[in-house]
């Protein structure tokens, strides 16, 4: 089952921060780690410029978002992953990928990648920077849920969720505060979430017109008793932490997908479901694509 579970609790328009309880736990690996990772590193090599992106004033930053992320894997997973530090000389060794890459800290030639590009390549998540005045300014962003980092460049964190409804404006001002607001060494989290009619980890805009008509033709003949095998739970786990020296701020996603029918195996996760798909607005289901199916996605919950 998921290991985030932003359902329990009922729905409501809360942006749902919590303390990080492990700050250098920005990054997660888990069973999916090679699968992901090497989609990830094929997408890059494929279409590069659009998966990643930096401005330039960004490399400082850039290298302390490495340095906070190879840290926290080597610390809370030394069975996969081992980083050695003489000084500013590091050599880092990835056991499940098999490779090992020694460089010197803040030194870009030492490295094969922009810092923010290699880091994301050893890693499940997508890395968004945001400057101190909250403007995105660099990005590695493979598994994004209906946007796409060329779209979301340089633009403030507020403007980049205009596409929201109305409904979510004071979440997203109350976000904006969180964000001017937080503390180094104080990382938070939140999970996001959706229902899907794939397991895609790349739904950028640059797969729109492919999900749109797989949505349709999924949706227009789902059977209500078909939602279990084929809607998909995916959860955003994110995390947001101020990098000390630059001031900018690292944002980390990592997706998680499960068939709708193996988290309905649990009762009380079925139930917590149903209760809070029927609160979801009519306006947020449309924004999170889910109107075509969100009947029978109903229905179907309502008999587990």
């Amino acid at each position: 089952m998921l290991p985030y579970f932003p359902f329990a609790k009922g729905f409501d328009l809360k942006m749902g921060t919590s303390l990080l309880a492990d700050e250098l736990r920005v990054a997660e690996c888990d069973e999916h780690y090679v699968r992901e990772v090497t989609l990830k590193r094929k997408m890059l090599y494929e279409h590069h410029d659009w998966y990643f992106l930096a401005n330039e004033e960004t490399k400082a930053a850039q290298w302390e978002a490495l340095e906070l992320i190879l840290t926290g894997l080597a610390k809370n997973y030394p069975q996969h992953f081992q980083l050695e530090k003489q000084k500013d000389k590091w050599h880092w060794k990835n056991s499940l990928l098999n490779e090992s890459q020694t460089f010197v800290l803040g030194d870009d030639s030492t490295l094969p990648h922009q810092p923010l590009d290699w880091a994301g390549r050893q890693v499940q998540e997508d890395l968004i920077l945001l400057n101190k005045d909250l403007y995105v300014t660099a990005g590695q962003l493979c598994f994004p849920s209906g946007w796409s980092l060329g779209e979301k460049m340089n633009q403030h964190f507020i403007k980049v969720h205009d596409p929201l409804p109305r409904i979510t404006d004071n979440m997203i001002q109350s976000a904006n505060k969180l964000l001017e607001r937080i503390p180094a060494h104080k990382s938070v989290t939140r999970n996001n979430w959706g229902f899907r009619v794939c397991d895609w980890l790349d739904l950028s805009t640059r797969q729109s017109a492919a999900y749109k008509k797989l949505l349709h033709e999924v949706s227009d003949t789902l059977k209500p008793e078909e939602a279990g095998e084929k809607i998909f739970v995916r959860v955003e786990h994110q995390t947001l932490s101020r990098l000390p020296l630059s001031n900018h701020i690292l944002f980390t996603i990592h997706t998680y997908q499960n068939r709708l029918q193996h988290e309905v195996q649990d009762k009380a996760r079925g139930r917590a479901l149903a209760a809070f798909v029927r609160e979801v607005p009519p306006a947020l289901l449309e924004y999170k694509q889910m109107l075509p199916f969100a009947d029978k996605l109903n229905a179907y919950l309502a008999r587990v």
